[in-house]
């Protein structure tokens, strides 16, 4: 296949004076060894006040090929989002992230095309996640039994509403010891918590559903059929909610906590032994996952989001 070229001048003078011929566009690309679709797109994009001119067709192009040429540097052009820009990547957001918080934030449109164009140029790809996180999940097994104990599966889950209170939940363990860390994340707001437990039994986790969910208004709850959920029934009572499972070894019917995970993943790496793992190491995942727009929801950051939906139900 060969590789695309843009009109050039003396293409786009054969458009014109065949155009007023009223040839039509597909014998024009025939002419022209160019497909329809560029022919007609070039007429539609090009002209000006409704005619189409060569001269003039070939300068609007070039506007606004400089202008995108320029768009691409408005980063590097402006001291002030440089140096926002910068502190943001090295706070591991994305481009996306930055953009929409620049656009909801303070009304500045710059795209993630140039933000990404400022990185490369700054050598920052470093912070970017796929540079510094490359761990992917192993093989998973296939043959499984379905549990016959009465629990409801995720596809009989209501559809998700515009409110708090549908939670997923998993846990991240570690091979050196019993602790492990509980991980809640509201489907909505994609609001997180994370709790250190001692271990998966089920006075622990009884105890733990009744401290993290104490005071929350709590719908629905999404999880996989890890041993430590086999007394389902207590906790159910406890929560005052329904708990709905995942199919065995489908771990992606719970896909928003999973990615939740990973990020935890990124201040508690895998063989690190979890009773190690501090307060300020549990703080300062959830404030990277809490504090950050996420571009799902609007560019907002899930504990604003939180206390915006919480507080609106609190009103009403």
């Amino acid at each position: 296949m060969e590789n695309y070229t843009h009109l050039r001048y003396e293409e786009r003078f054969v458009i014109e004076r065949l155009f007023l011929r009223n040839v039509v566009i597909r014998n024009i690309a025939m002419v022209l060894g160019r497909s329809p679709n560029t022919i007609s797109r070039e007429l539609q994009r090009n002209r000006v006040g409704g005619v189409y001119r060569a001269d003039k067709a070939h300068t609007k192009v070039k506007a606004r090929r400089w202008r995108a040429k320029r768009d691409c540097l408005k980063v590097a052009m402006d001291s002030f989002l440089t140096r926002l820009v910068t502190e943001k990547i090295q706070e591991k957001w994305s481009p996306q992230q930055i953009s929409g918080y620049l656009k909801k934030e303070l009304d500045i449109t710059c795209s993630s095309k140039a933000i990404y164009k400022f990185v490369e140029s700054r050598c920052l790809e470093r912070y970017l996640f796929w540079k510094w996180n490359k761990k992917q999940g192993g093989p998973k097994r296939r043959k499984h039994k379905v549990c016959d104990d009465g629990r409801k599966y995720v596809e009989t889950r209501p559809p998700l509403q515009n409110d708090v209170g549908h939670f997923e939940v998993d846990f991240i363990i570690s091979k050196h010891s019993s602790w492990v860390l509980l991980v809640v994340v509201d489907r909505l707001t994609k609001h997180t918590i994370i709790q250190k437990l001692p271990n998966r039994k089920h006075t622990t986790i009884s105890r733990a559903f009744s401290e993290v969910f104490s005071g929350m208004t709590v719908k629905s709850i999404a999880t996989d059929n890890d041993i430590a959920f086999h007394h389902w029934t207590e906790l159910e009572k406890i929560i005052q909610a329904p708990i709905y499972f995942c199919h065995p070894y489908h771990s992606w019917e719970k896909g928003l906590v999973e990615n939740t995970n990973r990020w935890v993943r990124c201040f508690v790496p895998k063989r690190r032994d979890i009773q190690t793992v501090t307060d300020e190491d549990i703080a300062n995942a959830l404030t990277f996952i809490n504090d950050r727009p996420r571009e799902v929801i609007g560019f907002r950051s899930p504990r604003e989001y939180y206390m915006e939906i919480s507080s609106v139900l609190l009103r009403g």
